[in-house]
């Protein structure tokens, strides 16, 4: 039995006549270059099949990672709520970070897919009367997948990536959890003072508080509240790194912003009087924005309400307070 006998025994014979002598003479022109070809583009066709496969099972699965971070960042808890500690606006803004970084990988990813999608479209496009002529020109390998094979390591590199970046983000929120435990710990002890005890205490209570909290974090406190001879300033502390404090504090029962008054004054007294390297006004409100504004011109920290309960409610140190969100603080 010849080569094409064999073709027409393994043939589909039709009802149609027509469509059987059709068949007929397609078999008879047909040689092994035509069976090699027909047998490698369909082995070629199932491989970027697969390709695409892989390739959105990964844009899959970097959707499932972008929607569960997007519901954490998108739950943040209000800085202004006084419920809320450093450690779940720091989870928030971690869940910012992993979203922003993950749709990046998305778009990447979606890129590929469109371009798989038009890699095997191309492929089957190729007429297949032109296929021996194509494999003659192409014998160790083809155009669309040699790209899909760079598709195939792109998705293996970004897997890679995504899989560090959820790691990080996993020991992150551990970290994370044994800082709330300690925070919760001190919001059950006597040293946490809440925001309500804040309000209902007088000038000098407060002065105090202040400098009762400067000496808790580890500050030397050369002196604890105004008076008549107080040069300007409530609360005059030093850091263990040597930085000198002037500290201006400003309590109300109301709920009036402190004004840019206050903060020029400061200025006045914080470094000509003291020769103080930080100056802070703090106070259990808020500032206006025109304050705000004149401060960050002239270097001076102001701690709201709110940074005031991380400190006094939530036990934070000062010195993590002005570190880590001095910017925040600023626009309180």
């Amino acid at each position: 039995m010849t080569h094409t006998d064999s073709l027409r025994a393994a043939a589909p014979v039709y009802k149609d006549e027509l469509l059987n002598e059709m068949l007929e003479r397609r078999i008879s022109v047909a040689d092994d270059e035509h069976l090699h070809a027909a047998v490698r583009w369909k082995t070629e066709d199932h491989l970027l099949e697969q390709v695409l496969l892989f390739l959105r099972a990964h844009c899959d699965s970097l959707e499932r990672e972008h929607d569960h971070a997007h519901r954490r960042a998108d739950h943040a808890p209000c800085v202004n709520d006084p419920e809320c500690t450093r450690t779940t606006a720091r989870c928030a803004r971690t869940a910012a970070r992993l979203r922003q970084l993950l749709i990046q990988e998305l778009a990447w990813a979606r890129e590929d897919v469109m371009e798989a999608e038009q890699l095997l479209q191309t492929l089957r496009s190729v007429h297949v009367a032109k296929r021996v002529e194509r494999y003659r020109r192409h014998p160790r390998s083809t155009p669309e997948l040699d790209e899909a094979a760079a598709l195939l390591r792109d998705q293996a590199d970004s897997a890679a990536r995504v899989a560090a970046l959820l790691a990080e983000d996993r020991d992150q929120l551990h970290a994370l959890a044994f800082e709330e435990e300690r925070a919760q710990v001190f919001l059950a002890s006597p040293a946490s003072t809440n925001l309500s005890r804040i309000r209902a205490m007088s000038p000098r209570q407060f002065e105090r508080l202040i400098s009762d909290l400067v000496a808790r974090d580890g500050l030397d406190v050369r002196q604890r509240h105004g008076g008549p001879h107080d040069g300007g300033v409530d609360v005059v502390a030093t850091t263990p790194g040597g930085d000198k404090l002037a500290i201006q504090c400003k309590h109300t029962t109301k709920d009036t912003p402190v004004g840019i008054a206050a903060v020029r004054e400061l200025n006045g007294i914080a470094g000509p009087v003291h020769h103080a390297d930080i100056a802070i006004l703090i106070t259990n409100s808020t500032f206006s924005k025109p304050a705000s504004k004149f401060a960050q011109q002239q270097d001076i920290i102001l701690l709201s309400w709110s940074a005031l309960v991380r400190w006094a409610t939530w036990g934070e140190s000062l010195l993590d307070i002005l570190e880590l969100d001095e910017a925040a603080v600023l626009a309180a």
